[in-house]
């Protein structure tokens, strides 16, 4: 039975999203609303979509189909998030049944489209779709964090200035826009009251947070700023570093603290110089291969996670080649792979995507095997030593957690041989070694 106070909210895509979502979800709880699981029970039914490449597009569509085909009288469907900023009506032409459309820019608008939703006097979709360069939810006293366990996300910006010409990202979140130092913190010292072990800074880029606030290495000034005001958070995550912008504070910052893991996911896109130059990404690898020796250097346990393309328009086989060779040389800890996916509207759009699928898809595959065999060796370099890990699941004598080398959802696990806590970080001594996961002992 549907109750006309209970909301369900599906999340798709990164973990942005998933904030964005959670974020959504606290306002519609303080404006009186009830969570709900089961969609037949929802009067608003929302899914934060994502609109990145073609098969996150489906998954998207897909959802709101299904959920558009099983509506009942004084249900209301609302697409909010990427797909929904970028497509806008065109959405409403794909999925007939949306009934209210949010974009990214104002998701902490979920209150009032949802009102004005119920008040309607005729079947025609709404559009939430204003302009406004804001990161969003300050000014509603909204947290911009997401809890998973004893881990929680914490975006610090919004929005994207580089001209990646894959990417449309820039398209969909404008503008890179930075949140206040002052009220990061004041989201922090709530997770840490909260008992979080783990705090998780993202955005579309982290290393270029402050910039437009005037800040120079605006993220090294934040974590010596967080580092103070939450001591208590043992362990403070970075992802989504741009090349080049990790400067030699940054590297010195997080040397220093050990609050700061070790870990930096860095995503490169490609290792071969000409294939960087059409994507309209930084192309000097020379600095690559010296910054991870410098950062290897001041922190001798660092684990480096980076993310490729396969199959960008014009990449050659002695292109891919050359990625295969950058790849076996740094010997990252943890890779993701893609192939390239069109995107109409990108600065790409001119190149086409000449390269056949069965050709993208065999290179996705040797690179991914490449990466398989790296991971395993670095995994066995860890059999015989104790490890910190930050537990997330229990079952069957079995506890799942990650160690300081793994980001939440997307790097590999730890296995440990007991029943522990949900949430708790235990000493573990690893016994053996996957090509993605660990096992081990609780000490």
């Amino acid at each position: 039975m549907m109750d006309r106070n209970a909301f369900y909210i599906l999340s798709l895509g990164c973990a942005k999203n998933t904030v964005d979502s959670e974020s959504m979800a606290q306002l519609l709880h303080e404006a009186g609303y009830i969570r709900t699981e089961n969609p037949e029970q929802a009067e608003a039914l929302i899914v934060n979509t994502c609109g990145f490449i073609g098969p996150a597009r489906d998954e998207s569509l897909q959802a709101l189909r299904e959920l558009a085909t099983d509506k009942r009288a004084g249900q209301q469907l609302i697409a909010t998030g990427c797909l929904s900023q970028r497509f806008g009506a065109r959405l409403i032409q794909d999925v007939p049944g949306i009934d209210g459309i949010l974009g990214t820019r104002r998701w902490m608008d979920i209150v009032q489209l949802a009102r004005r939703l119920r008040r309607r006097k005729n079947a025609r979709p709404i559009y939430h779709l204003p302009e406004s360069r804001t990161v969003g939810g300050d000014e509603h006293g909204a947290p911009r964090v997401a809890m998973q366990g004893g881990s929680a996300y914490l975006k610090i910006a919004d929005g994207c200035r580089r001209p990646c010409a894959f990417c449309a990202i820039p398209l969909i979140k404008g503008a890179h826009v930075s949140r206040l130092p002052e009220s990061i913190i004041a989201d922090t010292r709530r997770l840490q009251a909260m008992g979080v072990n783990e705090l998780v800074l993202i955005s579309q880029d982290t290393t270029d947070y402050g910039n437009d606030l005037g800040m120079k290495n605006g993220l090294a000034q934040l974590l010596a700023k967080l580092v103070v005001a939450v001591p208590d958070i043992p362990w403070i995550r970075i992802m989504y570093a741009y090349p080049g912008y990790v400067s030699d504070e940054l590297i010195e910052t997080m040397a220093r603290h050990a609050q700061i893991l070790p870990y930096l996911d860095m995503p490169l896109q490609h290792g071969h110089r000409e294939t960087l130059r059409r994507m309209k990404r930084p192309a000097n690898l020379d600095w690559v291969r010296g910054a991870i020796r410098k950062m290897r250097a001041a922190m001798p346990a660092l684990a480096i996670r980076s993310t490729f393309i396969v199959g960008y328009p014009g990449e050659t086989e002695a292109e891919f080649q050359t990625l295969l060779d950058f790849v076996g040389a740094l010997k990252f800890d943890r890779v993701g792979a893609f192939a390239f996916s069109f995107e109409p509207g990108t600065a790409s759009e001119p190149l086409g995507d000449p390269i056949p699928q069965p050709v993208k898809a065999e290179r996705l595959r040797r690179l991914m095997e490449l990466q398989e065999r790296i991971s395993l060796q670095k995994n066995q370099e860890f059999v015989g030593q104790t490890h910190d890990v930050l537990i997330e699941g229990i079952g069957d004598d079995l506890s799942v957690g990650r160690s300081y080398r793994d980001a939440p959802e997307i790097d590999g696990v730890v296995i440990v041989e007991s029943e522990l806590a949900v949430g708790e970080i235990a000493p573990v001594r690893i016994t053996g070694a996957l090509a993605h996961d660990l096992t081990g002992i609780r000490l």
